[in-house]
């Protein structure tokens, strides 16, 4: 015999990121860190410059290949239409086989 369960069970939401305070904090942790790496950059020290391009130089190229990658998936929204023959039905109704990319060879070669 089995138990019912006493609550319903909690379904993710496909809508709203669930965000928790353990992530809020250590995103507040970052940019207080970055903050201060930027402080000390500004007031001369060589190596929290060196470490401010690098931050600057990398969310650059994130911004860069997010570009990209956007305008090629917008590229291929436009123009891509998938084989027609890939819809030409179903392999699993009334006996029908698949396309084939090859033709089959007869057993006797």
């Amino acid at each position: 015999m089995t138990k019912t369960p006493s609550v319903e069970p909690v379904l993710q939401s496909r809508l709203l990121p669930r965000i928790s305070s353990r992530w809020l904090f250590a995103l507040t942790l970052l940019a207080a860190v970055i903050a201060a790496v930027a402080r000390v950059a500004g007031q001369g020290n060589a190596v929290a410059y060196s470490v401010m391009a690098a931050f600057v130089y990398l969310a650059i190229i994130f911004l860069l290949f997010s570009l990209l990658f956007f305008l090629v998936r917008g590229v291929s929204l436009i123009w891509y239409s998938p084989p027609s023959e890939a819809h030409d039905g179903s392999p699993f109704a009334a006996d029908q086989l698949p396309p084939q990319i090859l033709p089959p060879r007869d057993s006797k070669e």
